[in-house]
C-alpha cells in the first residue's frame, strides 16, 4: 500500500518471473495464507471487512482509502464464499434504523453519504463506511462477480427497501458501476434499470410523502438517456402508471405516451382534493383549460425536455 517493496520480495528481473511485480506476488501469497486457515470462508471474509469497519482506531485516518482498496484487492481475488459476505453487510445496513427511520437523519442525506467529506469532518457513519467499502470491493471485482448484483437487487434488496433513504442508498451503491455494466454486460444493465423502478414503486406505496422526488427522477432520466434508452420502456411504463400523480408528472418523458394521461390524472387529483369539502353541486372545471394546457405541453416538447434532461 505504501508503494514500497517488502523484504521477502527483493528487486529482481520480474520479466521472467511467475508474477509481474512484487504487489502481484504479495497478493498471491496473502490469498494462499487466507485460504489455508482452518476456518470457513465466511468468517475470513467478515474478518477482512472488519479491518476497516470495526478497527478504525488501528487504521490511520489519512490512509483509510488505501486500506479499503487493499481489502478490495484481496477479497476479490479469493473464491466466492469469501467476498459474498459483503452482500450480507449491505443488507444489514439497509435494514438498520439509520435508513428505516427519518428521525435518525440529522441533515441532508446526500452529504451524509459522501464518505470523503464525512471522514474529513469526523462525522462518518457506519452506512457511509459500508458504502465506500462496497465501492472499493466492486471496483476491483471482475465482471463475472459484478454480474450477481442484478440478482442481489431484485431478490434480496427489493423486498427490504421501503423508505426513501433506503432507495437513495441503493442508488448511491450501484450508480457508479452503471457505465461498466453498459459496456460489458448490457443485459445486467437492463435488469438493474427495471429493479430501480420496482424499488421506487415499493417506496411510493409505503411512504406518504417523498422529499427527494426531483433527485430521484433526475437519476432515472440519466439512466434512460445514457444507458438503457427505450429498451425497458414496456416494463417501466407499467410501473410509472401506478405511481402517485406528482411522480408520474415528473417521469412523463420516459414513456412519451403518457403526457395526456399524467396531466389528466394530476388535474383530476387536484379537482378531487379541492372539491372534497364542497357539495355535489359545486361547478366542475371546464375541460377546455385542461386541453389547452396539454396542447401547449405537446406543442413545445423541447423546452420541457430541456428541463428534465440529466446533468
Amino acid at each position: 500500500m505504501a508503494g514500497k517493496s517488502p523484504g521477502p520480495f527483493p528487486n529482481c528481473d520480474w520479466r521472467f518471473n511467475e508474477f509481474p511485480n512484487p504487489a502481484a506476488h504479495a497478493l498471491h501469497v496473502t490469498c494462499v495464507e487466507l485460504m489455508a486457515l482452518a476456518v470457513p470462508g465466511k468468517e475470513v471474509g467478515n474478518a477482512l471487512l472488519n479491518v476497516v469497519l470495526k478497527s478504525q482506531p488501528l487504521v490511520p485516518r489519512e490512509s483509510i482509502t488505501a486500506w479499503m482498496n487493499a481489502i478490495g484487492l484481496v477479497i476479490t481475488a479469493l473464491p466466492e464464499p469469501y467476498w459474498i459476505v459483503l452482500h450480507d453487510r449491505i443488507v444489514s445496513v439497509i435494514s438498520s434504523p439509520c435508513l428505516t427511520t427519518e428521525t435518525e437523519w440529522a441533515g441532508y442525506p446526500f452529504a451524509l453519504l459522501d464518505f470523503t467529506a464525512c471522514h474529513q469532518s469526523y462525522s462518518e457513519m457506519n452506512c457511509s463506511y459500508v458504502l465506500a467499502l462496497a465501492h472499493a470491493v466492486w471496483h476491483h471485482s471482475s465482471i463475472g462477480q459484478l454480474s450477481l448484483i442484478p440478482k442481489f437487487l431484485s431478490e434480496t434488496l427489493k423486498p427490504v427497501v421501503q423508505t426513501e433513504f433506503q432507495l437513495l442508498y441503493v442508488y448511491h451503491l450501484v450508480g457508479p458501476f452503471l457505465q461498466r455494466f453498459q459496456q460489458e454486460r448490457t443485459r445486467c444493465m437492463l435488469e438493474i434499470g427495471v429493479a430501480f423502478y420496482e424499488m421506487l414503486q415499493a417506496v411510493d406505496q409505503h411512504c406518504q410523502h417523498l422529499s427527494y422526488m426531483d433527485p430521484i427522477c433526475d437519476f432515472l432520466y440519466h439512466i434512460k438517456y445514457m444507458y438503457t434508452g427505450d429498451s425497458v420502456k414496456e416494463q417501466v411504463e407499467k410501473i410509472i402508471m401506478t405511481l402517485r400523480p406528482a411522480m408520474k408528472l415528473r417521469l412523463r418523458f420516459i414513456t412519451h405516451s403518457s403526457i395526456v394521461e399524467t396531466a389528466s390524472s394530476a388535474a383530476a387529483a387536484a379537482t378531487s382534493s379541492s372539491s372534497a369539502p364542497s357539495t355535489s353541486s359545486a361547478p366542475q372545471p371546464q375541460p377546455s383549460s385542461l386541453s389547452s394546457s396539454v396542447a401547449a405541453a405537446v406543442a413545445s416538447p423541447s423546452s420541457t425536455q430541456h428541463t428534465h434532461a440529466p446533468m
